[in-house]
C-alpha cells in the first residue's frame, strides 16, 4: 500500500485519534479541509485498500478489529452473547453475526446484530484493547437471557463446563439476581446444579412461580423440573 503523504498523513491522524468508524466531516475537522478534499482522499484510501465502507458514509480501516467496528457503530454498546462466548475461548463454534448487547434499538448493519437490553440490564462490561465486551461472568447472564443469540442451552452449557473454573460464581449469581429475570435465575441455577456447584440456595429462593421452558427456543417435552420450575426441553 503507497500512499502519498497527504493520504499518509489522513491515514495516520485518524489512526492516532482513536476512530474505529469515521466520517467524512472527522477527516474535515482533523486535517482541516473542506469536503470535497476529504472526499478525495477517501476515494484514494479506498482504491488503495488502505481503508473500506462499512455502510453509506461510514467508513474503517481494513486492518480493524470487526467487534472493535461493531460498538464503535453504535453507542452504548458493548460485545456479548456467543461472539463473547467465542472471544473468550468458551465456545469453539464462531457464530456468522457478531451479537452486541444496547440499550438502544438498532437495525443489523451488515453481520452486526444488536440486541436491545434495558438500561438496569445494562452492566457488566470492560474495555480490552479497541473492544468493548461483557465480563466473563456478565456474558452467561445475558446468554441465558436471550439463548437464541448464545446458540442455545446446551450450547450455553457447554460453554459454562469450559468457563467454570475461570469465573467468579458469586458475582455471577448476583448478576443474575440483579437482572431481575426468573427465566435467568431458574436457568443459570439448574446449570450450576448439573455442574455440582453448592452456593445455589439464594437462586433457589429467589424463582416465583409457574413452569417455562428451559431453552425457549425449543419446543415444549412436559418434562417438569419442580426445585427449578422448568421443563427441561434440552
Amino acid at each position: 500500500m503507497q500512499l502519498s503523504k497527504t493520504e499518509e498523513l489522513a491515514y495516520t491522524t485518524i489512526k492516532k485519534n482513536n476512530f474505529a468508524v469515521f466520517r467524512i466531516r472527522e477527516l474535515c475537522l482533523l486535517l482541516n479541509i473542506n469536503k470535497t478534499k476529504a472526499y478525495n482522499l477517501i476515494k484514494a484510501l479506498k482504491k488503495k485498500n488502505a481503508i473500506k465502507t462499512i455502510k453509506g458514509g461510514l467508513f474503517t480501516f481494513k486492518d480493524i478489529n470487526e467487534l472493535a467496528i461493531a460498538t464503535a457503530l453504535h453507542y452504548p454498546s458493548y460485545i456479548s452473547f456467543w461472539s463473547a462466548l467465542n472471544y473468550y475461548g468458551f465456545s469453539d463454534q464462531t457464530p456468522n453475526k457478531i451479537f452486541i448487547a444496547t440499550t438502544k434499538y438498532s437495525k443489523e448493519i451488515g453481520i452486526f446484530k444488536y440486541v436491545t437490553l434495558s438500561k438496569r440490564r445494562f452492566f457488566g462490561y470492560q474495555k480490552i484493547g479497541d473492544i468493548v465486551i461483557a465480563e466473563k461472568e456478565k456474558v452467561f447472564i445475558d446468554a441465558l437471557l436471550f439463548p437464541k443469540y448464545s446458540g442455545g442451552i446446551k450450547e450455553i452449557y457447554e460453554c459454562l463446563k469450559n468457563a467454570i473454573n475461570q469465573l467468579n460464581k458469586e458475582k455471577m449469581i448476583n448478576y443474575a439476581l440483579k437482572v431481575n429475570s426468573k427465566s435467568v435465575i431458574r436457568r443459570l441455577g439448574f446449570l450450576l446444579e448439573k455442574l455440582e456447584h453448592k452456593q445455589i440456595s439464594i437462586l433457589k429462593k429467589n424463582i416465583g412461580k409457574g413452569y417455562e421452558k428451559l431453552d425457549p427456543t425449543l419446543q415444549g417435552k412436559n418434562n417438569l423440573n419442580k426445585q427449578w420450575l422448568l421443563d427441561i426441553n434440552w
